[in-house]
């Protein structure tokens, strides 16, 4: 579980509804069952028509990236790629067909594959590029869904609150009811920003960060096989693959 998703959702509600409290408010009239109807599924459905089909439900099957944890750890990848590198040079590259059998991720089982068929680098990073460019594709398509649908979500607010406004003032003969429909319009327009800026949008933001990693693992994995096809160095192609994953210090 990624706590920071989870504590920042939290986090934003519990403040706003602090301070809500602290003027003499009530946050859970806020929460209003119609402005919810309104607005997210609406915001949601309408970010659908902009969308690919293909990327609509590829935005929810991997909408649990972003409640989890990064899904790669770029450093156990360095070693599992430099063990494999010292396999081949002490036991021979084609020794590796058993060690393939071991690897549950298919982009890096088909790498080594690459390898092991005696492939060139230039052949390897030319079939393996295309992969990466088709895995970035398609979650920068996910992640856009929701950006877009948290993009829309103030705009259905806004039409949630005029819609409550013309109800409200449907009732001037009764002032008490007409100031109930008055506030009860505002909270739609509350949703809508609050979907955007706390829901929907930072959960399109995070699908993004966390598919770059899934990318600069991929990229690693590339790194290593075009590194081991040319024979490279041990020492060589593991500076090579810490220097894809460490930030260079600042002047």
């Amino acid at each position: 579980m990624d706590l920071s998703v989870i504590v920042g959702m939290l986090g934003a509600l519990a403040t706003i509804s602090i301070g809500d409290l602290m003027e003499g408010g009530n946050p859970v009239h806020v929460v209003h069952i119609t402005s919810l109807i309104i607005v997210l599924p609406t915001a949601m459905a309408a970010a659908a028509v902009a969308t690919h089909p293909h990327f609509i439900k590829a935005a929810f099957k991997e909408l649990k990236l972003v409640f989890k944890k990064s899904p790669v750890d770029l450093n156990q990848r360095i070693t599992q790629i430099l063990d494999m590198a010292l396999s081949a040079k002490k036991n021979g590259i084609l020794a590796l067909e058993k060690d393939i059998q071991n690897i549950d991720d298919e982009f890096f089982k088909e790498a080594m594959a690459l390898v092991v068929d005696g492939t060139k680098a230039e052949q390897i990073e030319e079939k393996l590029e295309a992969i990466i460019e088709e895995t970035e594709e398609y979650y920068h398509g996910a992640a856009h869904y929701w950006l877009l649908a948290g993009e829309t979500c103030p705009v259905m607010g806004l039409i949630g609150a005029v819609l409550g406004l013309i109800l409200a003032l449907q009732k001037l003969d009764n002032p008490a009811e007409m100031a109930a429909g008055i506030a009860g319009a505002f909270t739609a327009t509350v949703t809508g920003i609050a979907g955007a800026y706390i829901f929907l949008g930072p959960w399109g933001h995070k699908m993004k960060a966390k598919s770059k990693d899934l990318i600069k693992d991929k990229h690693l994995i590339m790194e290593g096989a075009k590194g081991m096809a040319n024979n490279e160095s041990l020492t060589l192609l593991e500076a090579k693959l810490l220097s894809m994953i460490t930030p260079m210090p600042s002047k």
